[in-house]
């Protein structure tokens, strides 16, 4: 019986260019403490993209010259543990023009399986569309989102032939992870569409992941989230704090989620 591998992944939406550069080093201090395996990020800006790429110099990242991967959304991973396959970015039709479903394919090394690695930024509650028209545009994202995702690792064909040792094929592990917006319907949706979140997988109760105060104000609200499917397990998940004098690395907190892949 072979024995699960593990790693730890993190999304953590880093408030645009608010308050910086006077967060940058708050924002360096806590990836260098955390060292995540995987990091998805939302809003990102070249200036914190700059910060992050010091933090983890034994990660890479995404190179692609389409805007949202420099000014909106990327995607990090330890280049001891994976390997990039392939990258893309879906149009979910988010409000802000620059925002994707960013996603890689990466190769986990000590397994030698992929894994489809996925991050979106959901339209804020705020924007003015839905106060006018008074519907949420993450109904919709969370369902293309559903949509693309199963286009990009689809179930194995259940009439396929088994292998020579005969196993069929296994279901790509898929994360999924960012900044929603959401609590209810997106989070709704994506449960239908397969996906379990981490807190619910590892049995820990939600934890509100905005406003991280002292440093930015307003209703806490879980908004950041990890989901997962197939042949993964999350084993712990928390919501990270951290703070450096009164300062937190952003308005919002970060998911930081232990999975397990591979074993018997």
């Amino acid at each position: 019986m072979s024995t699960p591998h593990r790693f730890v992944a993190m999304t953590y939406n880093v408030w645009e260019s608010a308050r910086w550069p006077e967060r940058a080093d708050a924002l360096r201090a806590v990836l260098e403490l955390t060292g995540p395996d995987v990091l998805c990020i939302q809003e990102l800006r070249p200036a914190s993209r700059e910060v992050i790429d010091a933090a983890l110099p034994t990660h890479d990242r995404v190179e692609d010259e389409l805007p949202g991967w420099a000014c909106e959304g990327t995607i990090y991973w330890r280049r001891a543990l994976f390997d990039l396959v392939e990258h893309g970015a879906e149009h979910l039709g988010q409000l802000s023009p620059e925002r994707r479903l960013f996603w890689v394919r990466l190769r986990h090394r000590p397994t030698g399986s992929t894994v489809l690695v996925s991050t979106a930024h959901f339209t804020w509650q705020g924007n003015p569309r839905e106060r006018e028209e008074g519907v949420s545009p993450r109904v919709a994202e969370a369902r293309r989102t559903v949509e693309a995702l199963e286009r990009l690792a689809p179930a194995p064909d259940a009439d396929a032939d088994a292998d020579d040792d005969g196993e069929r094929e296994e279901r790509e592990p898929v994360l999924f992870m960012g900044d929603l917006n959401d609590t209810v319907n997106a989070i709704r949706i994506l449960r239908a569409g397969g996906f379990v979140d981490s807190f619910t997988a590892s049995g820990s109760p939600l934890v509100p992941t905005h406003p991280a105060r002292p440093t930015a104000d307003g209703t806490p609200q879980v908004l950041d989230w990890q989901f997962h499917r197939g042949p993964i397990r999350a084993m712990t998940s928390h919501v990270g704090e951290y703070f450096r004098g009164d300062l937190a690395p952003s308005d919002h907190k970060p998911v930081v989620v232990t999975y397990a892949i591979g074993g018997e």
